[in-house]
């Protein structure tokens, strides 16, 4: 059994539901199509510390405490781990007992630096004077993290997943694909296949009707800014009443043939 010299939060989430995680993201950002280049565990040292904050205003003052993380080898501090911890209960140990290949990246940031750094960081995020931070109970814990290298059509991207509850870390890295008109029918076409979609859209008809922009009329406006012609059919079709009476028809023609569909 691999021995760390700290312990290590335990790993909870497997390589395939990591996967199956990172999905659920892209398909939430409109990719529907991916390249896996690489998946790896990394055991990745945060220091831990608690901090008290005291500050004072317009001779009014308060003071808290909290816990906070900060990454061993980047020196940037990370809530969301820190907020994982302390919601999931979590078993730690230095001897990792699972079959899953990894590695363990080694601490750059010494814990004496911590005390340096965390009260800058801390001070900056309040704005207040670091002399109002005060840090202790450091201590080194690793965090199971699936680094998964992906590419998309926007080039290649790595998103890091903890290995704890799933959560991304980097979500910034993956950017929200811009969909095209016949992909925003498409899903529409699919939401009306069941009765609570006939619901939403029946609402979303009546406020075009009234003359209310939605956001579905703004994605479908914005994802053919290339073509001019288009974009003033759009125009026409979301923004004046005469399209919206028009557009009302053709959906109405939509679910006639999505009812003669179902018979």
């Amino acid at each position: 059994m691999p021995l760390l010299d700290a312990p290590a939060f335990q790993l909870r989430i497997e390589a395939k539901d990591a996967l199956g995680i990172l999905e659920g993201i892209l398909r939430e950002k409109h990719w529907r199509g991916f390249e896996l280049a690489n998946l790896s565990l990394v055991y990745v040292p945060y220091w831990f510390f608690n901090y008290d904050v005291y500050r004072e205003e317009e001779g009014h003052s308060e003071s808290f405490s909290s816990q906070m993380c900060l990454n061993a080898t980047t020196g940037e501090m990370e809530p969301l781990i820190a907020r994982v911890v302390k919601e999931i209960p979590l078993e730690k140990s230095k001897e990792i007992t699972h079959d899953v290949a990894f590695t363990v990246e080694s601490p750059s940031v010494q814990k004496d630096e911590v005390k340096k750094i965390a009260p800058i960081k801390i001070a900056g995020q309040l704005g207040i004077p670091k002399s109002n931070v005060t840090i202790s109970g450091i201590t080194l814990f690793y965090i199971p993290i699936y680094k998964i290298w992906i590419t998309l059509r926007a080039g290649y991207r790595r998103l890091d997943l903890d290995g704890m509850s799933g959560s991304p870390l980097n979500i910034e890295e993956v950017p929200e694909r811009e969909r095209g008109f016949m992909e925003v029918t498409r899903d529409m076409l699919e939401e009306l296949k069941t009765p609570k979609g006939w619901v939403d859209y029946s609402k979303k008809a009546f406020y075009w009707g009234l003359g209310v922009t939605t956001g579905m009329t703004q994605k479908a406006m914005t994802s053919v800014q290339e073509s001019s012609t288009i974009r003033n059919a759009l125009k026409w079709l979301f923004l004046t009443r005469t399209g919206r009476y028009t557009l009302l028809v053709l959906i109405a023609a939509v679910l006639l043939l999505l009812v003669a569909a179902k018979k």
